[in-house]
């Protein structure tokens, strides 16, 4: 009777134990993540992915930093070829302030890829953007950073939606329709003709994208993810993430928007937008004659020359687009004033 017990005590106390034992681990693992969590690096952080849909197309976000709430949101997207993964390593160093949010367009990454021309208008792109911001920072003033058609899609939803983008920044050209303004001009300046030559050779393959089916059997079949990445490599600058279907949906994107905006019929030929800031590179696709007359084309322009190209500017001029980004978002904040 005695030992049963001395044991049943014995017993009760090792469970009392081991409750405070668990007691202790667990307050001790909640103190730790909190430690953790309050000193992570947004550097070394995941980014949160989600999607939001337009058309019925899935989009795919990642989001980087605080909440929308809590900071300046800034948007981004790729150009082509490529994803939006040429921003990753940007998205995660502006974590450190901002609300940093990187979206694959349509036709890229893990987004849908819709097969008809039309789905890939500045039109339909630009709502798109739309439904990005407004799933990320809904009724929120948005900063933009872009190069290409990441630029272009930001352009076009400032001319649909004035108000909304509180500052653009850009690699290169802005906007589509001001290219078309700004090579018209270089056409009438004779000095020029042979920059004016050598830019639009640069930029030749816009028109190979207009003959029907045979760049997409082109990129179907060539294979372009290699070889593009050994250009890369040997201009210095760091891989690219891109897919041969990404390539492809990409022909369309071009074919849907080149010849009609930047050569044909521009919708616009004034954006207004409290700052627009063009980091000006010696890249031959974004040559000074993409932005030619471009300050009589809208209301504030920055310009600040940088080093690089579509690969490395990011890489070779950091500190001084990102000391240009700080400068932008503290004047066009709600409750700054614009310089």
């Amino acid at each position: 009777m005695n030992t049963r017990t001395r044991n049943g005590r014995h017993r009760v106390a090792t469970s009392r134990w081991l409750k405070v034992g668990a007691t202790v681990t667990v307050t001790l693992g909640l103190i730790g993540s909190t430690i953790a969590s309050a000193s992570a690096d947004p550097v070394e952080e995941q980014p949160r992915h989600s999607f939001a849909e337009y058309q019925g197309i899935p989009i795919s976000i990642y989001e980087y930093g605080p909440s929308a709430e809590e900071a300046p949101t800034i948007v981004m997207t790729g150009g082509w070829p490529g994803t939006s993964d040429i921003f990753e390593a940007s998205a995660r160093k502006l974590a450190s302030t901002y609300h940093v949010v990187r979206y694959d367009h349509r036709g890229s990454g893990e987004s849908g890829h819709p097969t008809d021309t039309q789905s890939y208008t500045l039109e339909n792109l630009a709502g798109e953007y739309g439904a990005v911001i407004d799933k990320t920072a809904p009724g929120r003033p948005i900063h933009n950073y872009g190069i290409a058609f990441g630029a272009w899609i930001a352009a076009e939803y400032q001319w649909r939606h004035p108000g909304r983008i509180v500052s653009l920044s850009s690699i290169g050209a802005p906007s589509a329709d001001l290219v078309h303004y700004a090579l018209a001009d270089a056409a009438t300046d004779p000095t020029v003709y042979p920059q004016l030559a050598f830019q639009l050779a640069c930029i030749f393959y816009f028109a190979g994208y207009e003959v029907p089916d045979m760049p997409e059997a082109f990129f179907r079949t060539f294979p372009v993810e290699p070889v593009l990445a050994e250009l890369m490599k040997l201009k210095g600058n760091p891989p690219m993430e891109w897919s041969n279907a990404d390539t492809v949906s990409g022909v369309q994107m071009y074919r849907a928007n080149t010849p009609e905006r930047v050569v044909r019929s521009p919708r616009y030929d004034y954006l207004t937008v409290p700052v627009m800031q063009v980091f000006q590179s010696p890249d031959d696709q974004e040559g000074p004659l993409m932005i030619r007359g471009l300050a009589q084309h809208t209301n504030n322009l920055w310009l600040t020359q940088i080093q690089g190209d579509h690969g490395d500017f990011g890489r070779t001029s950091w500190p001084l687009i990102r000391a240009e980004l700080d400068k932008a978002i503290a004047t066009t904040e709600p409750g700054a004033s614009t310089n």
